[in-house]
């Protein structure tokens, strides 16, 4: 049986590895280097695009994400315009009708746009590329403002995937993180999104919150099932003041958890959500039987990107908006952060990169190790040898011999790296071992608790 202590006491810091090599690691990138990853890109198919929409009406004072706080909706038609331009300048790149098979919509807050921003954007989505009738639509909505006629606008241009944000129902918590929700509200939305044809539900949950307790999780995530979503993201909250100064202002509210409270909510949400059916999915996600995440899952068909758990779609992403990143087979690349720095880019018909890096053949071998044990807890050396033509026993020697063997154990005869039990809640120690970018491991305050 896993206890909250042995979590805990074998918990430590580090990249959450929704990429390999993880994102701390970026830099320099030549504008030449991207020039060639997007003219190899139309003979590769099609791509995965993630829009980012930075603003929100209000800050969450636990939130990560690259926000803008603002309440004039004005300028989200601003923004959309300078986004428009941004792909016109990939559209010259990748040539005409370049395929698309995803679209992601995430924030801050995309229901920050009005109706007409909203309608501007997907018609430029359609100008400047080859969208598929059958192309995911998804988009991540705030419950809080979320309009009808905004979820109508949405619905009509055929997105079904639609993820909502609660972590906490507690008024309590709510107070301390700045971020006041209701059940009423959240509950709105789940049904008017599922009368408009949305039939893919996530809500993301987080523990390590101030002033949660055992009981008052419990009750949130009784009230997260009352909903029925099709998935369910349980995120630990990521606590770093030092690069995200907004967050200190959780701590007026109380101390944040410690790493055994954490556990002990991270239990209780494994043990509360699979008691009821949902399928546990990689490190914090949660599907119904029978869901789009079930059934990749079972036909691993799933990956780990910047947006957490997915269905494999297409295995370059590209990210427009401010600090958008892009995913190909051979490279990173990120947009600016801050808005005028990404503006002033684009102004100039310049793609509006900050950073990135190149990824050489031992990079791809450990992304694909990397992805495996994230999304599977296992992974098959013979496998990952054949498809990169390599001894992968051999070259991965030093790492095979390191493992702690509470976390992770390796079988010679098959070949096969697996996780224990510990060892798939702790999977992020377990590929911080494959990580050669992270050599020492420390307990840096730049990463998050692997718990």
């Amino acid at each position: 049986m896993i206890t909250a202590e042995c979590l805990a006491d074998a918990s430590t810091r580090g990249p959450r590895y929704t990429s390999y090599p993880p994102a701390t690691h970026f830099g320099p990138i030549a504008a030449a280097t991207v020039a060639r990853e997007l003219e190899a890109l139309r003979a590769d198919g099609p791509a995965s695009l993630y829009l980012h929409v930075p603003f929100c009406k209000s800050l969450c004072w636990y939130c990560g994400c690259n926000v803008i706080p603002s309440r004039d909706t004005s300028r989200g038609d601003g923004y959309v315009d300078v986004l428009a331009t941004e792909m016109a300048l990939y559209a010259e790149r990748l040539g005409p009708a370049f395929p698309i098979a995803e679209i992601a919509l995430g924030g801050g807050s995309p229901n920050f746009l009005t109706p007409h921003a909203v309608r501007t954007l997907l018609a430029a989505l359609t100008r400047y590329f080859d969208l598929s009738k059958t192309a995911r639509r998804s988009v991540e909505l705030d419950p809080r403002s979320t309009t009808a006629s905004q979820l109508e606008v949405f619905a009509t241009a055929g997105f079904r995937t639609l993820s909502i944000g609660v972590q906490d129902f507690s008024p309590s918590v709510q107070d301390a993180i700045h971020r006041h929700q209701s059940r009423t509200q959240t509950k709105w939305l789940v049904n008017e999104a599922r009368e408009l044809g949305f039939r893919d539900l996530n809500v993301d949950i987080v523990y390590g919150l101030p002033r949660q307790s055992e009981h008052s999780f419990a009750e949130t995530l009784d009230a997260v099932v009352e909903l029925a979503p099709e998935r369910i993201a349980l995120f630990g909250y990521a606590h770093l003041p030092s690069k995200l100064p907004h967050q200190a202002l959780v701590e007026r509210a109380g101390r944040v958890l410690d790493r055994y409270e954490r556990a002990t909510l991270l239990l209780l949400g494994i043990e509360q959500l699979t008691r009821v059916g949902y399928i546990h999915i990689g490190l914090d996600h949660f599907a119904k039987p029978g869901s789009p995440l079930a059934r990749a899952a079972a036909e691993k068909r799933v990956v780990r990107t910047f947006q957490g758990y997915v269905e494999r779609v297409a295995e370059t992403i590209l990210g427009f908006g401010t600090s958008a990143i892009s995913s190909t087979r051979r490279a990173y690349w990120q947009n600016h952060a801050e808005l005028a720095d990404w503006e002033r880019a684009i102004a100039a018909q310049h793609l509006p990169i900050a950073r990135g890096m190149t990824l050489d053949d031992d990079d791809r071998i450990r992304r694909a190790l990397i992805n495996e044990l994230m999304c599977a807890g296992e992974i098959d050396l013979h496998e990952l040898g054949r498809k990169h033509d390599i001894d992968a026993e051999a070259l991965f020697s030093t790492e095979l011999t390191a493992l702690d063997p509470t976390l992770a154990t390796y079988d010679p005869r098959t070949r096969t790296i697996a996780t224990t039990e510990v060892g798939r809640l702790l999977v992020r120690n377990v590929c911080m071992g494959f990580d050669r970018y992270l050599q020492p491991v420390t307990d840096e305050p730049r990463f998050s608790s692997t718990i």
